[in-house]
């Protein structure tokens, strides 16, 4: 009679602690599902309660006592196995949590909880195609997981598969319409598409739900550089700076925008910016060694160059950017030597022949000249300027024939009304050559 009574009393003090649970009244919970317990210490029910309870203040060793207890009650309770691997998940101890995922799938197939958080485990060890299956079995369990919709959107978008990325982004956000980071997940994915204003139309949702949401902010403003509205963009990464004003990223996103205004002095002073924050930056000394180049001040150019390159030996643009400004010197055969360099770490660099071949020019190795102009147009068939440098190489070295034919196919690849088109039309009609 007592033992009754003691499981009546239990019963009635968990019915009290999912009143308070249901009102997020966390510690009143927690206190009646301990009374439960001291009234019975056998209720799976009340240690699996207060482990939830415990496991949402974030008390997770708790929490993992408490599931711990519910299992041991009863061994074939396949959610409490679920949610102590959810703990186990948010304290990184994965093997527990796989572990304890695997068990409640075994002992109830149809938990789409399950599969969800083990698919977040394989994405996290990168085994892509063992997290794509689990997403895909939540959904078929329940097509309303707005997060297994768009967990599966990311791995489409790694995979650059950006049309089926897009429909489940989209299938997320039906469901939870106000999730900021699908928003920007999807934005992104309109932006691989090149669909710029619907990328704009996402990143602005995103601030107008969460007008600090900082991710949203940056790529709408890298959206705008692409549509080259730079005063919008100088909008957003200003906006960007206000909410992370120690993140040199953002001072390298300013430089770059004020270097496409050529305002040049106020990139040099955004690049200077981003290196005080981030001094071990490769690309942020090459970008501010490109303003430097536009000022003139060569001097100040190579040494960023040079650290870029102490920084990042790889770098091939950098060893192009120290080569064109030593041809500005008028040191020719050292720029030979750095876009030598460029060429060697990326043979499909296309610029670095152009280049070099434009040093062969300045001191009349015409025929290295040729060599590498066609080197370029080989590896970028569409690459105009390799043209037109080959032909006034053909034309300086009188081989007029070959001349003619590349500055027909010039002629081709540009817009009529360029000054370089002009110019090429008047010397084929010197050179006695129908234009087509």
């Amino acid at each position: 009679m007592a033992e009754n009574q003691n499981i009546h009393e239990s019963e009635l003090w968990i019915d009290r602690g999912d009143e308070f649970s249901a009102h997020d009244d966390i510690i009143r919970a927690i206190e009646c599902y301990g009374r439960a317990i001291e009234f019975n210490n056998r209720s799976y029910t009340a240690y699996f309660k207060r482990g939830t309870m415990y496991e949402k203040n974030k008390e997770y060793a708790k929490a993992i006592d408490d599931f711990n207890n519910a299992i041991s009650l009863n061994p074939e309770f396949s959610f409490a196995y679920f949610r102590r691997g959810s703990v186990y998940l948010e304290v990184h101890q994965y093997e527990n949590a796989l572990n304890d995922f695997n068990k409640a799938i075994e002992l109830n197939p149809n938990l789409s909880f399950a599969y969800h958080k083990r698919g977040l485990i394989y994405l996290k060890d990168n085994e892509l195609d063992l997290a794509l299956e689990n997403f895909n079995r939540a959904i078929e369990l329940d097509e309303s997981s707005s997060q297994s919709y768009f967990q599966r959107g990311n791995i489409y978008f790694t995979r650059n598969e950006f049309m089926k990325a897009l429909q489940d982004y989209t299938k997320s956000l039906r469901l939870e319409p106000s999730n900021t980071i699908a928003l920007i997940s999807r934005g992104l994915t309109y932006l691989n598409l090149n669909n710029y204003s619907d990328a704009l139309n996402d990143f602005t949702l995103a601030i107008k739900i969460n007008p600090n949401q900082s991710l949203a902010y940056n790529y709408r403003g890298m959206t705008f550089v692409k549509l080259k509205d730079y005063v919008s963009a100088l909008k957003d990464f200003q906006a960007l700076l206000e909410l992370e004003p120690n993140n040199s990223e953002v001072y390298n996103n300013l430089g770059v925008v004020h270097f496409s205004m050529k305002e040049f002095p106020s990139a040099v002073q955004d690049f200077s910016n981003a290196l005080e924050l981030d001094p071990n930056s490769a690309q942020i000394y090459f970008n501010r060694g490109n303003a430097y180049y536009y000022l003139r001040k060569f001097n100040e150019a190579i040494s960023d160059y040079d650290n870029a390159i102490y920084l990042d030996p790889r770098m091939y643009w950098a060893y192009y950017g120290k080569g064109n400004v030593l041809l500005m010197k008028n040191k020719t055969m050292e720029a030979i030597k750095e876009y030598t360099k460029a060429i060697s770490i990326n043979p499909k660099f296309y610029q670095g022949y152009i280049s070099r071949g434009n040093a062969f020019m300045k001191i009349r190795y015409y025929s290295k000249a040729e060599e590498d102009y066609t080197l370029a147009i080989e590896i970028e068939p569409k690459n105009s300027v390799g043209y037109l440098n080959r032909g006034i190489a053909f034309k300086t070295n009188k081989q007029i024939d070959h001349a003619a034919r590349d500055f027909k196919e010039f002629l081709r690849l540009v817009p009529d009304s360029t000054k370089a088109a002009q110019q090429v039309k008047r010397w084929l009609k010197s050179m006695n050559y129908d234009i087509d």
